[in-house]
């Protein structure tokens, strides 16, 4: 008798430790999980708000939250738009590519229309503008915020933040 009460307390120990080591397996598993992704559908609609420089010394005179607009369309299951003003210019910037991580949208620009490429140069849609553009963007229900980052050839340039708000028809 006294054999087994002292092979059960050990047994239970080991027990213990193995129940301890699945549980924080599947927790850490549970972890990695990638969240959800957001349909493309909730990032579809016209967005208001503003743009504002994200740098610690934007140019003089700029002013620092400047009014913009930004229409994403879903097109045969693919996502386009376009947000104005850009840089100043009513051209804008055109998203080029676009995939949603989450709940992010992140997207490839180019300022003003894209053009196909000139004399197999093989820059594709980004042919007319040495300036790409990488916009990301985070979905809270009717709001989104997001970054720009703005670089012209292979040098960063500028950034900008974004604070928006979907767009309602009125009644």
């Amino acid at each position: 008798m006294r054999r087994l009460f002292g092979v059960w307390p050990l047994a239970l120990g080991f027990w213990v430790l193995g129940f301890g080591i699945c549980l924080a397996v599947q927790a850490e598993l549970g972890a990695q999980t990638p969240p959800q992704a957001v349909p493309a559908a909730r990032f579809a609609g016209t967005w208001v708000g503003t743009q504002a420089w994200a740098i610690s010394n934007p140019p003089p005179g700029a002013s620092n939250d400047q009014p913009v607009t930004l229409q994403i369309d879903l097109v045969d299951g693919r996502i386009t738009g376009t947000m104005r003003p850009f840089l100043g210019g009513d051209d804008g910037a055109t998203i080029t590519e676009a995939t949603i991580v989450g709940d992010e949208l992140r997207a490839t620009a180019v300022v003003g229309r894209p053009r196909p490429a000139v004399g197999g140069r093989g820059r594709g849609a980004a042919g007319n503008s040495a300036i790409r553009i990488a916009f990301v963007f985070r979905h809270d229900g009717l709001k989104m915020t997001g970054t720009a980052d703005v670089q012209m050839g292979e040098v960063p340039w500028t950034r900008f933040r974004y604070t928006l708000g979907k767009k309602r028809s009125r009644y």
